[in-house]
């Protein structure tokens, strides 16, 4: 049963990206990944970040809850977008930095980010994360 789970994850969330890279190429955005829900979201940054070198380069849009988590350094706190399924039970995020300074919004704000996808290659194995990134409306 977990085999045939995963054939059809294998299939699926190929096409799902090739729908909505079609849908965001008029804004600019490669994926859009806020026209899905909950259970979709979760899964598709899920396998985000466990297949980087497939999404580096790509240019997403993404809503979930504004995190951040401590660093060595107090005054470079790691920033992130997390996105739960639908049940609120499962959770996975990206790390993101602005394009640009801006203002943060409080912890646990819902945010909504646009940004390009690239690897951090200071960590084994690298990190998807979204750079260049604005909050969008």
């Amino acid at each position: 049963m977990n085999g045939i789970n995963r054939q059809w994850r294998q299939i699926l969330l190929p096409l799902l990206f090739v729908f909505l890279a079609a849908r965001g190429e008029c804004g600019g955005v490669d994926i859009d990944l806020t026209v899905l829900s909950g259970n979709m979201l979760y899964a598709a940054v899920y396998n985000m970040v466990n297949d980087p070198t497939a999404y580096a380069g790509k240019t997403v849009k993404l809503d979930g809850t504004y995190v951040t988590y401590a660093t060595d350094d107090p005054a470079a706190p790691l920033r992130a977008c997390i996105v739960r399924d639908a049940a609120g039970c499962c959770a996975s995020g990206l790390e993101f930095r602005l394009a640009a300074p801006q203002s943060y919004p409080p912890e646990d704000s819902q945010i909504m980010l646009v940004g390009t996808l690239a690897l951090d290659d200071s960590e084994t194995p690298p990190v998807l994360m979204l750079i260049d990134a604005a909050f969008a409306e």
